[in-house]
């Protein structure tokens, strides 16, 4: 995975500048969901129902944007 070219809000309309705490929870709340999405592929491996862990993936890919949002704060038109 790539890593994103830090901005300092300025460059990206509708979002605020992001403290240095603020992009430590939204990296680990990342690290989190990265870490769930690979469990779900490793459940995959032992017979898990494929329909449901792409469920659970995009769900959890869900949960990660709208926590990171909850962070971030950007204006409601974002």
């Amino acid at each position: 995975m790539s890593e994103a070219k830090p901005q300092d809000g300025s460059t990206v309309k509708g979002y605020r500048t992001l403290t240095t705490g603020d992009i430590e929870v939204m990296n680990r709340l990342k690290d989190v969901s990265r870490h769930f999405l690979n469990l779900l592929e490793t459940s995959k491996e032992t017979g898990a129902d494929p329909r449901w862990v792409a469920l659970a993936k995009t769900q959890m890919q869900q949960a990660c944007m709208f926590a990171c949002r909850a962070v971030a704060q950007p204006d409601d038109d974002c």
